[in-house]
């Protein structure tokens, strides 16, 4: 059952109008998908806030077993996952940097979950005869990365998350099916299964639907800097992260204004880690969060962390191709951004480049 459409805004911006065709494109699939089910109802770009913190989901599935959270990708070219789960996608023919889209969609996760969680009372009823109250605690959560259908996928590392647009509804029906299967009590697989799958009854389920659907609230000018601060690092330009923050182990947080970023790690549903830069005081004191983006050298088949210590204007370093040059500044052409390269260009002809980050 579809409870909520995608609201398209028809708008100039040429990454915004690529970002709705790919929600678009879900959007049809879940549709065809689960138009008829009763027992599953899809909201379409939800947005909500929860004890400050936005999220913006592209499409969120709730059903009675669990609830399904879909980040559309708009990518024509070639998303690439590398051995150490760092992402690229080509763009013009060369790789960029990007966030982790699984990473973004486990953090709208964490606050949706809040969320429900603090109208646990309102949303779900008791059980043992009316002495114990149900919660969300143990409430599945899974997040699937949507790729457009005419892109290309390149992973060195299987990400079972990531699949083509067209690929994402099954498997979302075949893991729902499962979660069913585990949580009848009817079923022997309960009886003889260790574990023990979570349930909330259907009509349960569609209040919580309802229930979000009521808290959407489409993002503003003033509610949308957080979710800006999401965007990659390849999206962004220049003069707008110099404005705002430099993501580097030991910068001072942008949003406490006080303790400094320190690395962290939180597991994976497919046993492997994922690195992210934190606020020393999160998740306590500071909610301060940021993905840890992947930078490729051009003629090189290793990944660097755009967190590292960045190069100041005006810096000179040793060129790592050459090694007797120095890395210098050089103005891009056509309206291309400036770019570091090899002062030994125009005396050995050293190719090396690197984009300013």
């Amino acid at each position: 059952m579809i409870l909520k459409e995608k609201e398209f805004t028809n708008s100039s911006d040429p990454r915004r109008r690529a970002g709705e065709k790919a929600e678009k494109q879900m959007a049809f699939y879940l549709q065809r998908a689960f138009r008829k089910r009763n027992d599953y109802f899809v909201i379409n770009d939800l947005c909500i806030t929860h004890d400050g913190e936005p999220a913006q989901i592209d499409h969120l599935i709730v059903s009675p077993y669990g609830l399904v959270i879909i980040e559309s990708k708009s990518c024509h070219s070639t998303i690439i996952v590398d051995e150490f789960n760092r992402w690229a996608r080509t763009f013009n023919g060369k790789p960029e940097g990007m966030q982790s889209p699984v990473l973004q969609a486990e953090e709208q996760g964490r606050i949706l979950k809040e969320l429900l969680r603090s109208n646990t009372e309102t949303l779900l009823g008791k059980m043992l005869m009316g002495s114990v109250q149900k919660g969300f605690g143990y409430c599945p959560f899974f997040v699937y990365i949507s790729v457009s259908d005419s892109g290309i996928i390149e992973q060195k590392i299987d990400v079972p998350e990531l699949h083509k647009a067209d690929e994402v509804a099954k498997a979302i029906t075949g893991k729902l099916d499962e979660l069913k299967k585990k949580s009848d009590l009817l079923s022997p697989k309960f009886w003889l299964s260790s574990e023990v799958g979570w349930r909330m009854k259907l009509e349960e389920a569609r209040t919580v639907a309802d229930f979000l659907v009521a808290q959407h609230q489409p993002v503003s000018q003033t509610t949308s800097v957080k979710k800006a601060k999401e965007v990659s690092l390849s999206e962004a330009t220049p003069a707008q992260m110099k404005t705002t923050f430099v993501l580097k182990v030991g910068a001072k947080c942008p949003e406490c204004d006080a303790a400094k970023l320190i690395r962290k790690s939180v597991p994976r549903s497919d046993g492997t880690e994922t690195d992210f830069l934190a606020c020393q005081g999160y998740p306590s004191s500071c909610k301060a969060i940021f993905p840890l983006v992947a930078v490729m050298r051009q003629g090189a088949a290793t990944y660097e962390i755009a967190a590292s210590p960045a190069k100041s204007i005006g810096e000179e370093m040793s060129c790592p191709r050459c090694g007797t040059g120095k890395q210098v500044r050089r103005k891009g052409k056509n309206g291309k951004p400036d770019f570091w390269g090899c002062s030994n260009y125009g005396k050995t002809k050293c190719g090396f480049t690197e984009p300013i980050v």
